[in-house]
């Protein structure tokens, strides 16, 4: 069986035409705090001091574009996918582990849980021919829900389940 070969995508061009179409989703503007949060602790050390840099730029520049031939993610790097490669979609939770395991970690993955709007974890999909899912954060994405429809409108993917008078009928 010959194994799938992963379409090479443009992402900057990608993302330059999801900016064009309007079908780009940044971060959630408390994740975003966070994150510059984390950079400026990281800056304390004077050794980690570039580290803290990358975050605070990484922050200001994250967010997910959808474009004709498939998605980028710009968070920490920019990677692009081709909608023919992709496999499937599935959304999770965010479980206690996920926050360190323990009372601790219940509390805080419910209380994040709690105060989410949209989808309340990360956003995995399969490739085509690969073990590992890749994910999307969508629970740190603005306007989660709205960016899994457009996924799901232009993969072809089914994220959601159908709506019970979409069923019915």
């Amino acid at each position: 069986m010959a194994k799938h070969v992963l379409t090479k995508l443009d992402t900057k061009a990608l993302l330059e035409e999801a900016a064009r179409n309007g079908d780009v989703y940044p971060l959630k503007p408390g994740w975003r705090k966070f994150q510059k949060f984390a950079a400026v602790l990281t800056c304390l050390l004077v050794i980690t001091l570039p580290l803290g840099i990358w975050l605070w730029i990484a922050a200001n520049k994250a967010h997910v574009g959808i474009g004709a031939e498939g998605f980028a993610l710009k968070m920490f790097g920019t990677k692009a996918w081709a909608w023919k490669d992709i496999e499937s979609f599935t959304p999770v939770k965010l479980g206690a582990a996920a926050m360190g395991g323990g009372l601790v970690g219940l509390a805080m993955a419910s209380a994040v849980s709690a105060r989410t709007e949209g989808l309340r974890g990360p956003l995995l999909f399969k490739l085509k021919d690969r073990k590992m899912p890749q994910q999307i954060p969508a629970h740190q994405i603005a306007n989660s829900v709205a960016m899994a429809r457009e996924l799901e409108r232009r993969s072809g993917l089914e994220i959601f389940p159908p709506e019970p008078e979409a069923a019915a009928s």
